[in-house]
């Protein structure tokens, strides 16, 4: 098990470096449910329960509640054996769970409890599922999130994240929230939520229209497009171009 060693030095350093660096690899983040948010009891820890398909999650969950959720510390569960290899994650809130057998995984929630409990102001991030799956694959939930929640007494939030290219050259991330629920919410139940979710945002990309979605990053400029746009002012229709791909 490796403890978090939180660090506002490192939150006001290495978080920009962070920030820059989803900014530069994606060409927008956008969230639906934000107004959830709001909804988060003050007076309990949160433990957020997301999906987990990309290399990405880790930084882009982070990136998200510094701007979205910044009263609360941010902490997140990493698997112990990536986290060796990543010695300042710790300073950002991040802990290592063993998942070799069971007692280190025992050992990983039973910090995250500790870390949690009496602290309403801190939000600690699983991901449910427990391993990188298949953005295909139906969303499983183990039950650790559950524990977690039962002995720290906090409020559960699910939240999906989806990597999309929509016709660019680069892909943008979708992030979806759903209303807290409560400490004893089964693991049937947090997993049929998040799939829930992450349905309803299938079906709300569209290439065209978006309503309901807000910038966390607000969209640059892809290659392409910065092509586009040259050609435009070049050719004297710069007041033709489209920020899109259609």
């Amino acid at each position: 098990m490796i403890p978090a060693k939180k660090s506002r030095l490192a939150d006001a350093t290495i978080g920009r470096v962070i920030a820059g660096s989803i900014r530069r690899r994606f060409r927008a983040v956008y969230v639906i449910g934000a107004e959830n948010l709001a909804r988060l009891d003050p007076s309990q820890p949160v433990i957020g329960c997301s999906n987990h398909t990309n290399w990405w999650d880790g930084f882009v969950l982070y990136a998200f509640a510094r701007r979205r959720l910044p009263v609360r510390a941010f902490h997140l569960a990493m698997d112990e054996r990536n986290l060796a290899r990543y010695f300042f994650f710790p300073w950002l809130g991040v802990f290592g769970v063993g998942l070799e057998g069971a007692a280190d995984a025992i050992a990983g929630l039973r910090y995250a409890v500790r870390l949690l409990r009496g602290h309403p102001d801190r939000i600690a991030w699983i991901f449910v599922q427990g391993k990188l799956t298949s953005p295909r694959e139906t969303i499983v939930a183990k039950p650790g999130a559950t524990f977690i929640a039962r002995q720290a007494g906090a409020q559960i939030l699910p939240l999906v994240l989806r990597y999309e290219w929509l016709i660019e050259s680069k892909p943008t991330v979708f992030i979806s929230i759903a209303e807290p629920l409560p400490a004893g919410t089964q693991p049937d139940a947090i997993a049929a939520r998040l799939n829930g979710l992450n349905a309803e945002l299938c079906a709300r990309i569209d290439l065209s229209a978006r309503d309901g979605f807000e910038p966390v990053f607000p969209a640059r400029l892809s290659l392409n497009k910065r092509w586009d746009y040259l050609r435009h002012v070049a050719t004297g229709r710069r007041a033709e171009f489209e920020r899109d791909n259609r």
